[in-house]
């Protein structure tokens, strides 16, 4: 025959329950514990936690595993997160009750709750929800920004560099321009000494004129008046291809 293990109880429990805080509200962490004397010799027994709202209705309820070292047992919860979550005073039921037994014990705590309080975060699951994702998709919103920022610096960085070379380049173009200007300015110098020069000779060949045609050397003085002439033309193109070479 076999025999199953023998569990023994006491007739009787002593059960305590309290919560961390005596208000609550929004959607604050509530904390229930308390003790059971004395406390069971195996595991696997539990203190069942109720709480009810203003009007009875049931709006938390859990198992809290009992410690057999000291007979100890703690449950979390949250407030709020439906409608039944109305301000007022609330009712902690904690019964130890193991079954298979007639050991058995209960105690009851108290707290208030206000909806939207100042305390704890005064906001609901679903508000937390909402402000979570919304911080979520701004942070990814500052992601972008923070790619775009990066990218228009190292654009401003190229365009800072042609710039500068393109200032450079204009810089080389406007010596290059002074210089011509100055060498245009000697030519035009040469070109005007060069004319007024060949003024000077047509001067004189005129003033001549008259007595070469009186002795008869009218064809004489054509020549010389043409030969002049293309001296002087040759001189001013020696004097103009230099200058541009």
């Amino acid at each position: 025959m076999l025999l199953s293990p023998l569990v023994a109880y006491a007739a009787g429990a002593t059960v305590t329950v309290k919560t961390d805080s005596s208000n609550y509200s929004g959607a604050q962490s509530i904390s229930v514990f308390g003790t059971v004397t004395p406390a069971p010799t195996v595991a696997g027994t539990y203190v069942a936690i109720i709480v009810t709202n203003p009007s009875g209705a049931q709006v938390l309820a859990g198992l809290a595993p009992v410690s057999t070292t000291d007979g100890s047992y703690t449950k979390g919860f949250v407030a709020g997160g439906s409608t039944s979550w109305v301000s007022g005073a609330y009712n902690v039921n904690a019964t130890y009750a193991p079954p298979g037994t007639t050991v058995s014990g209960s105690a009851v705590a108290s707290f208030t709750y206000s909806i939207g309080g100042t305390s704890g975060t005064g906001l609901s699951p679903a508000e937390i929800n909402l402000i979570n994702s919304t911080l979520k998709t701004l942070g990814n919103e500052v992601s972008s920004l923070q790619s775009a920022v990066k990218s228009l610096q190292a654009n401003q960085t190229s365009q800072g560099t042609e710039i500068s070379n393109l200032g450079t380049s204009l810089s080389t173009l406007s010596g290059t321009v002074s210089a011509i200007s100055t060498s245009l300015t000697g030519l035009t110098g040469t070109v005007g000494t060069i004319n007024t020069n060949v003024a000077n000779v047509q001067s004189t060949l005129n003033s001549d004129a008259a007595g070469l045609a009186a002795a008869g050397q009218t064809q004489t003085y054509v020549l010389v008046v043409a030969v002049l002439t293309a001296i002087t033309l040759v001189l001013v193109l020696a004097v103009l291809v230099r200058r541009l070479s």
